[in-house]
């Protein structure tokens, strides 16, 4: 069982990987990238839901801030694909520790009004300084991205953004088995025990928003010069709303489960889209069984569901 439970993310992350070599429909292409930006996002969300129980509806925000330091220093500067990569995920970071210093004694609803609130600021900003964004225009022109000389394809960006997605992960991975996630976790469960016990809960909540940051900041700075056009409208509430969703109905605290929910949530409302009418319906529905599946989400189910299959088929070999 505990060999089936270990084969099927393998097995899913080779799907995942030949897929963009073997399809050859553009949109396909599209749809594998989107997928993969959105499971960065999810992943990186989940440190400060999932992992540390803080409130944020602006996750959409540091993605966004990414997106444009990237395509300011490569229009303004002429900057490597690298260093806005570098650039835009400790910009975003800034920003992080800029939101958390000041929110770390608010919990819940609160929090998460204020992270709304920052949100607004940067969009109106964003939509305001003119001089600098361009203003509800946006900014088109962005140069695609190069390395070595090579200038990315679609497929390109595909398996960069996938290697990314990887790396996090196992970053993700080492943090939640490390004293930092064992720290993160107690906050979480109980934040006047895990300080009675010893925890700077100041400097772990404010960990957890900038490692959130970061991640969110670098798939920004990936998505500007693949579509090569940023604008405010391409960072609203409604993604980071969905970014959440994403979590929860995946599985919050888990490692793959955000993965799984951003799969869904970007998949099935495309194949939906005959539909319209319907999408958000899906939508909807899927938070609720999410919720109600229980607190691992679709990604602990289908995990145990995947164990008893392979129990059944041992005892059956056996037989």
């Amino acid at each position: 069982m505990s060999t089936v439970r270990r084969f099927w993310p393998i097995l899913g992350l080779l799907v995942w990987a030949v897929l963009p070599a073997v399809v050859k429909d553009p949109y396909v292409i599209h749809m594998l990238f989107m997928v993969t930006m959105f499971s960065i996002l999810a992943v990186s969300l989940n440190i400060a839901v999932g992992y540390t129980g803080l409130s944020n509806l602006s996750h959409a925000t540091f993605f966004g801030i990414g997106a444009y330091v990237a395509a300011l220093l490569s229009i303004k500067t002429g900057a490597s694909f690298l260093i806005t990569l570098l650039a835009g995920g400790l910009v975003a970071l800034g920003f992080g520790l800029l939101l958390g210093l000041p929110t770390l004694r608010l919990k819940g609803f609160y929090l998460a009004l204020v992270t709304i609130g920052f949100g607004q600021i940067i969009r109106l900003t964003e939509l305001n300084w003119i001089s600098l964004t361009n203003g509800p225009m946006g900014i088109p022109g962005i140069p695609t991205a190069r390395l070595a000389g090579y200038e990315f394809t679609p497929v390109a960006f595909n398996y960069y953004a996938l290697v990314i997605l990887l790396l996090e992960i196992e970053a993700v991975r080492r943090i939640s088995d490390s004293r930092i996630g064992r720290a993160l976790m107690a906050i979480k469960n109980d934040e006047i025990v895990a300080n009675a016990l010893g925890v700077n809960i100041t400097y772990y909540k404010v960990l957890a928003f900038a490692l959130s940051s970061l991640f969110a900041g670098m798939a920004g700075s990936i998505y500007a010069h693949y579509v090569t056009f940023v604008s405010p409208d391409s960072f609203t509430m409604a993604d980071s709303v969905s970014i959440l969703c994403m979590v929860i109905l995946g599985g919050s605290g888990t490692l793959l489960g955000p993965v799984i929910g951003a799969v869904a949530l970007v998949v099935i409302p495309e194949l939906l889209r005959f539909a319209s009418l319907y999408r958000m319906i899906f939508v909807g529905a899927a938070m609720v069984i999410g919720i109600l599946v229980r607190e691992g989400g679709l990604g602990q189910t289908i995990k145990e569901a995947i164990g008893r299959f392979g129990a059944s088929l041992h005892r059956e070999v056996k037989a």
